[in-house]
């Protein structure tokens, strides 16, 4: 485990993660809607995106790094926490299963992935973003101690919408 609290644990990718990943949140339309990518076409695809970036390794060979988040009561895993390197601060995103929604998981991964990041030094800041109409994650980064730090236009693309540039708003953790 890399970090926890009574309800979640934040830690890497286990084989048996995956398909039930895939089924909640990778391969599910719905939850692509406000990412820059087309949801999984396959078990295959996430396998292969946990094993790539879900291991001690994968910050610094790519950058970038999944934590699964796990309700510790029941080992399951409810979605996931990206971490990317972003300038001299460090970047977070995370993505809750459709199960698993509305029970403040995401604020909670959030706060103890940032306060994670921050105590063990290896950021000096931490940073998300999300689309300007997702207003479940908005309000999952505000309860998680991220203020709004200003708005970027035309971000991102987003396969799901049409393939519209998106503006997005900027969020700052503050401690």
């Amino acid at each position: 485990m890399i970090t926890a609290s009574e309800r979640l644990g934040l830690r890497y990718y286990r084989p048996e993660d995956t398909a039930p990943i895939f089924k909640i949140y990778t391969g599910d339309p719905g939850s692509a809607k406000y990412l820059a990518r087309q949801p999984h076409s396959d078990v295959e695809q996430t396998g292969g995106m946990l094993k790539k970036l879900s291991n001690p390794e994968s910050l610094v060979a790519n950058g970038m790094c999944v934590w699964v988040i796990e309700a510790i009561r029941d080992g399951t895993a409810v979605g996931l926490i990206t971490i990317a390197e972003d300038d001299a601060s460090m970047a977070v995103h995370f993505g809750i299963g459709i199960p698993y929604r509305g029970r403040g998981f995401a604020a909670e991964a959030l706060a103890l992935t940032a306060q994670h990041l921050l105590a063990t030094g290896q950021t000096v800041g931490v940073s998300s973003f999300t689309d300007v109409d997702n207003a479940a994650a908005q309000s999952a980064l505000v309860k998680a101690g991220f203020v709004l730090t200003g708005r970027a236009p035309s971000f991102y693309q987003a396969p799901q919408l049409g393939g519209e540039y998106r503006d997005v708003y900027r969020y700052q953790y503050r401690v």
